[in-house]
């Protein structure tokens, strides 16, 4: 048996009442979430409970991969302004985020968080996934 034998990859998946499918690589710290609709707060809280125990006795997660086929914007001023804040208190807990999308507005987004975040900042197309986890590992 080898080193690599050992090895024991684990996922947690759920997807939350609104449709939010997460993702989360225990082994490499990477979290995918497969957006439907604008985030909820049982979307935050979904992924806090995801990422907080890993962050604490880990630290910084590798990645996070956000898949939607367009931008998830905002149902309304009260759910932009707790998505806006669950980015600044947590932006920092990755180093790396993929934003699988497309649109104008993707773009508009990743540049104006390239000089705000901490994470770097890539876009790729929806479902690129497997290219995604690639460039956040690499």
């Amino acid at each position: 048996m080898t080193k690599n034998d050992n090895l024991e990859l684990t996922f947690k998946e759920t997807t939350t009442e609104n449709n939010l499918f997460c993702q989360f690589d225990d082994h490499n710290g990477i979290l995918l979430l497969d957006v439907k609709n604008p985030f909820s707060d049982d979307d935050f809280e979904t992924i806090s409970s995801i990422i907080d125990p890993y962050y604490a006795k880990h630290g910084e997660l590798k990645g996070i991969i956000i898949n939607s086929k367009k931008f998830p914007y905002w149902s309304n001023t009260q759910n932009r302004t707790e998505y806006l804040n669950f980015a600044r208190d947590n932006h920092y807990k990755f180093k790396k985020a993929a934003l699988g999308m497309g649109g104008f507005f993707t773009k508009i987004i990743a540049r104006i968080a390239r000089g705000r975040a901490h994470p770097q900042i890539k876009i790729f197309k929806y479902n690129e996934i497997e290219k995604a986890q690639s460039w956040i590992l690499w």
